[in-house]
């Protein structure tokens, strides 16, 4: 399902099915969630806002700026993936696995071998939530998939990286065709289907598809479905086949993608859902919470903190060469506690707690006396001159329901950033 094409060997295999109809399912659907491959520029069209407000029927959306992350960031993109995980879609990166070299395909580097695609995919996931993961970014898309057993293991394998090294990603595995059992551990949800509707309608679901007791294992996209009946044949088909998300779309081949239905067929398509709460499988959705951000100035600028129901996020741009990045946190809201910051900043703020470049210390005393946080990392990414640091809230207990940021950079100091929930 890459942006601009569709494979036509991956097409021709979607008609083949288990010999199993739909109507013979011990499990079915009863609601759904729309995951719409969003294959559209957020700075040239409205689809981004759409996907927006149809939440929650909307649950997942793909982000795709050029068939991955791209190296650069896209302030259009970072927005849009902001926006819709406020509305509560679970925006997931598009990375294309290649199958691995399997059928020859060439890494961007021109190579063809298995390790080369796990380390462009790896670093594929690495790029997204280097660039995105300040803006809410909730998974992986791993398109051009396997479907076999003899090489599920290297889905396994970039399923769990992205997972121990960001939690709480949700995963998706795209093989275009009906996977095999063994891949219900390798990914949160599988792509089953991918074609055309006069293809799903003759298309039978495998019996462990059908029989599975969790339908957010399963998603069907349906394109070239010309008319609103159509659609509606395809959700209820959906339904039948057991699928928990689904995307149908008039839209065709070479990128069906790359708009978003409109009108009375989008709005049946929504309600034909029926999702009512967050998407995004197994795992819970990007939780939203509460952001402050400012200006600032000078050699510290574009600074932002955040609170949600799993972490603190923290953001700033540095403009002169520093060897230490702080952000200064008075967590219990008490300015009379902690780490007082010297002049020249203009708050004694009453640090709690410091992040120093990438760890994370607890204050001591009003003076600079710091132990550091063990086994905790703020996870700190840096993009050209902007830091990010993500902070769990399991490692700082007793937090007030707001909380103080102050940015530092050599004798540089920020405003003071309250936020919370």
């Amino acid at each position: 399902m890459r942006r601009s094409v569709i494979l036509a060997a991956a097409v021709a295999v979607l008609a083949v099915g288990a010999g199993i109809s739909a109507t013979s399912a011990s499990a079915a659907a009863t609601t759904q969630h729309i995951a719409v491959p969003a294959y559209f520029n957020p700075s040239g069209s409205t689809y981004w806002t759409q996907l927006a407000q149809s939440a929650p029927a909307v649950g997942v959306a793909i982000a795709n700026p050029n068939n991955g992350p791209g190296t650069a960031f896209d302030q259009g993109y970072a927005n849009a993936i902001r926006a819709a995980a406020d509305a509560g879609v679970r925006v997931i990166g598009y990375v294309d696995t290649g199958y691995f070299g399997t059928t020859g395909r060439t890494t961007r580097n021109g190579q063809t071998t298995t390790a080369a695609w796990t380390t462009q995919s790896e670093g594929d996931v690495a790029t997204w939530y280097s660039l995105y993961g300040f803006y809410g970014l909730g998974g992986i898309f791993f398109d051009d998939g396997l479907a076999d057993c003899a090489h599920v293991g290297l889905y396994q394998a970039v399923n769990t990286y992205t997972k121990q090294n960001h939690a709480g990603a949700y995963t998706v595995d795209n093989p275009g065709t009906a996977a095999e059992q063994c891949y219900a551990d390798a990914a949160d949800t599988i792509v089953m289907f991918e074609g055309s509707y006069a293809s799903y309608t003759g298309w039978s679901a495998p019996a462990w598809e059908l029989g599975y007791a969790d339908p957010n294992k399963f998603y069907h996209l349906v394109y070239a479905t010309p008319s609103q009946a159509n659609e509606a044949n395809a959700m209820t088909l959906s339904k039948q086949r057991n699928a928990g998300y689904v995307y149908v779309t008039p839209d065709d081949l070479p990128n069906p993608w790359d708009t978003l239905p409109t009108g009375s067929y989008w709005s049946d398509e929504l309600t034909r859902a029926g999702g009512t709460g967050p998407g995004g499988g197994t795992t819970t959705p990007p939780p939203v919470g509460s952001c402050a951000s400012a200006p600032g100035s000078g050699a510290v600028t574009a600074i932002s903190a955040c609170r949600d129901t799993t972490s603190l996020r923290f953001k700033a741009t540095y403009n002169t060469a520093v060897s230490l990045h702080h952000v200064y946190l008075n967590t219990d809201n008490n300015a009379a506690t902690g780490f007082q910051l010297p002049s020249p900043s203009p708050s004694r703020l009453g640090a709690d707690y410091m992040i120093e470049n990438n760890i994370l210390y607890r204050s001591l005393s009003s003076g600079w006396s710091w132990a550091a946080v063990g086994g905790v990392s703020p996870g700190m990414t840096v993009s050209g001159s902007t830091y990010s640091w993500t902070v769990p809230l399991s490692a700082l207990p007793g937090l007030a329901a707001t909380q103080q940021a102050v940015f530092n950079g050599n004798t540089v100091y920020t405003g003071v950033l309250t936020y919370g929930q």
